[in-house]
């Protein structure tokens, strides 16, 4: 069987030129290690929870683009950046994207903008791409207790190894 192009890869091939762009090699290596770690744990977690393939491919996207403006421009590493990240994931990569309805880019965009809000029960898209940042962030160091002791990382934790 030949390998399918599909909107994932579309929606990569815009976050990476911006990822590229960036100047700072450290900034950029950070980006594609916590925006990809993201973007996977939030697909794998879609996937846990039964949902399509069509939705873990759009909690992949969500992932890969919630921080992405915190790299683009370390300034914007403020208390409210998950709104700024969702509106610049929304002007330079959502919009420049036809392969996805507009209730499927809301909810891509729905998703970025609340990531932050972890220590709230939102909607259950929203909480993918929640679990998957606190995860990839408690991952990137397993024995970093500040991540780790954390319940929501927990809960996720029992979820994919206990059930």
């Amino acid at each position: 069987m030949e390998r399918q192009y599909t909107r994932l890869d579309e929606a990569r091939k815009l976050i990476d030129s911006i990822i590229k762009s960036i100047s700072d090699e450290e900034s950029k290596r950070g980006a594609y290690v916590h925006l990809y770690g993201v973007g996977l744990m939030a697909s794998l977690l879609a996937l846990k929870r039964g949902y399509s393939r069509e939705i873990a491919e759009m909690a992949e996207i969500s992932g890969i683009l919630h921080d992405l403006l915190t790299y683009v421009d370390r300034a914007e590493d403020t208390p409210d950046h998950a709104h700024k990240c969702a509106d610049y994931a929304k002007k330079m990569v959502l919009d420049g994207l036809d392969c996805f309805s507009e209730e499927e880019k809301r909810q891509i965009y729905n998703g970025i903008y609340n990531h932050s809000d972890k220590h709230e029960k939102g909607f259950w898209f929203d909480e993918i791409i929640k679990d998957a940042d606190a995860v990839q962030h408690s991952l990137r160091n397993p024995m970093e207790d500040f991540f780790y002791s954390e319940e929501r990382i927990q809960q996720v934790i029992r979820e994919l190894v206990c059930e």
